[in-house]
């Protein structure tokens, strides 16, 4: 799988997506005929909004309906940032199952069951499955391949939005180098925990040492759900002391949020 977390924002979104041009976070890959276009790639609810509505055109030139399958997993995060989901049954998805046809447009509804449950953002993922029956054309062909779109869904919380953020060195079994990392220079590992209630992106990893500061700069900036740890080896300068003693976050709102030591 990959990361999911790279970007919350695919970089095809808004373009017709071909088997050449998959949205980013696609759990299946190969050639598709169809030509999909999904909008919103990200759903957020807000704090009075119960439902919302996701998109799926498939364009005229596309060689057979398509019918997709929806599904709602919760979405959690492991220390390296890795996608952590199980199925849930805390949304609805109308229709559960449908066909959408050469240039036509299918609109799926998310929508909460019951009250908001937590002061805290939820996180999901809405899985829109390629459910189609084989073609003709491609009965006979050896391998087939059918789509898997995926797109995070974040609920808000019902509390005050509290951004807060808490570092430690990684634990001793984790921050141990590899000879290929000992060879290549010295690195820090720290571990980053989302203390807030919402996610925070990352874009700057900043660490404090005895004789200067280290920088790490994510090109497309990595999301850190509320309640996870994210994890990171920055490989140090000759004039950074290997003890680290503060770690700052720029993220890619434009804050410069200064993480708390400890405390996990």
């Amino acid at each position: 799988m990959m990361d999911l977390l790279r970007t919350m924002v695919p970089p095809c979104a808004g373009r017709w997506l071909t088997g050449a041009g998959l949205l980013a976070g696609l759990l299946g890959s190969g050639l598709a005929s169809a030509q999909v276009m999904i909008r919103p790639v990200v759903l957020e609810l807000g704090a009075r909004q119960r439902v919302m509505a996701v998109t799926v055109s498939l364009s005229d030139q596309a060689d057979a309906p398509v019918r997709l399958q929806a599904q709602v997993l919760r979405w959690r995060q492991d220390v390296q940032g890795h996608a952590v989901t199980e199925p849930s049954d805390d949304l609805l998805v109308s229709p559960p199952i449908a066909d959408v046809k050469p240039g036509e447009k299918q609109v799926f509804r998310v929508a909460l069951r019951g009250a908001r449950p937590a002061p805290e953002e939820l996180s999901y993922r809405l899985i829109l499955e390629d459910v189609s029956a084989p073609t003709t054309a491609n009965r006979a062909a050896a391998v087939q391949f059918q789509m898997r779109y995926d797109l995070p869904v974040l609920v808000a919380p019902v509390a005050p939005v509290v951004t807060a953020l808490r570092w430690k060195p990684c634990p001793p079994e984790a921050a141990k180098q590899t000879p290929a990392q000992t060879a290549s220079g010295v690195e820090a590992c720290v571990r980053l925990l989302n203390a807030g209630n919402r996610r925070v992106k990352v874009q700057t990893l900043t660490l404090a040492g005895d004789n200067g500061p280290q920088v790490l700069s994510l090109q497309e900036g990595q999301n850190v759900l509320s309640g996870a740890e994210r994890e990171w080896r920055v490989p140090l300068s000759a004039a950074l002391s290997g003890v680290v003693r503060g770690v700052k976050v720029d993220t890619a709102l434009g804050e410069t949020l200064q993480a708390e030591a400890g405390g996990f």
